[in-house]
């Protein structure tokens, strides 16, 4: 199809056999990168300490296949569960902040024995009450303090939660190192709403380096459709999908 890289979902790392992977991906000239999935026993800020574990092994199991498979970071909302929207009281939401820091600092260290890094990945209101926009995810980043501790930007989200795209690539600035896209609906990118000029300049502002992705959902997949709310197909095929989205990306960012 012309992709230079594939990004793998992980949900769980022991249903994986990275040297298969890597051999798969050799033969077609292709890199990976790895994004994280984090449901609720997986929560950094829970008050049950045990869901704060789950979280480090499995990390650390991520991280472990990053080295399998040549990656440099894990990508993903790792500071929460996923789902978790609620209106809390401030005190609440401070002392869960403060244990996303104090656990995210652990995270970083986990990543730095592995030679690898952390991409926070802002989620829309929908899916988090935590970490909804590029001022969001700096001022965590900031407070952790740590160069492990880097951004992923998401399209989607940010269509839902932004008001100007360009501004919220330059607020994270050189702290990102990762982009998914797809479009407001979830869909074919260039077929919604999404500003894709001002995507493309906001990264061209900060002379961005890093990959961009098209993060696509399918029924099929019954768990993370679930988690998305994915209830129909957003293409004839993920095929169609895949082919479609690439010439649009090869148009958009061209440059």
């Amino acid at each position: 199809m012309g992709f230079d890289l594939v990004e793998i979902p992980v949900e769980d790392p022991e249903l994986i056999n990275g040297n298969e992977v890597v051999e798969a991906l050799n033969a077609n000239d292709l890199k990976a990168s790895i994004c994280g999935v984090f449901g609720p026993t997986k929560d950094l800020t829970a008050d049950d300490t045990q869901l704060h574990e789950n979280c480090f092994k499995y990390l650390r199991k991520c991280f472990e296949l990053g080295n399998v498979l040549g990656t440099k970071f894990v990508a993903g909302p790792m500071y929460s569960a996923v789902g978790k929207a609620r209106l809390v009281p401030q005190e609440q939401r401070n002392r869960e902040w403060s244990r996303a820091v104090e656990n995210l600092s652990k995270v970083c260290l986990i990543a730095e024995q592995f030679g690898q890094e952390i991409a926070l990945e802002p989620l829309n209101r929908f899916e988090s009450d935590l970490i909804n926009t590029a001022d969001d995810v700096l001022k965590l980043v900031n407070d952790i303090n740590h160069p492990s501790a880097k951004v992923i930007l998401d399209g989607f989200h940010m269509t839902i939660e932004e008001s100007d795209i360009r501004k919220a690539i330059n607020t994270v600035g050189d702290h990102l190192i990762h982009i998914q896209i797809s479009e407001n609906h979830r869909g074919i990118p260039g077929t919604g709403l999404t500003p894709w000029s001002e995507f493309a300049k906001g990264l061209l502002d900060i002379n961005y380096q890093g990959s961009i992705v098209i993060e696509s959902f399918t029924p099929e997949n019954k768990e993370l459709a679930a988690a998305v709310c994915i209830w129909k197909n957003l293409a004839k095929n993920q095929d169609e999908f895949a082919s479609k989205g690439l010439a649009h990306m090869k148009t958009v960012f061209k440059n």
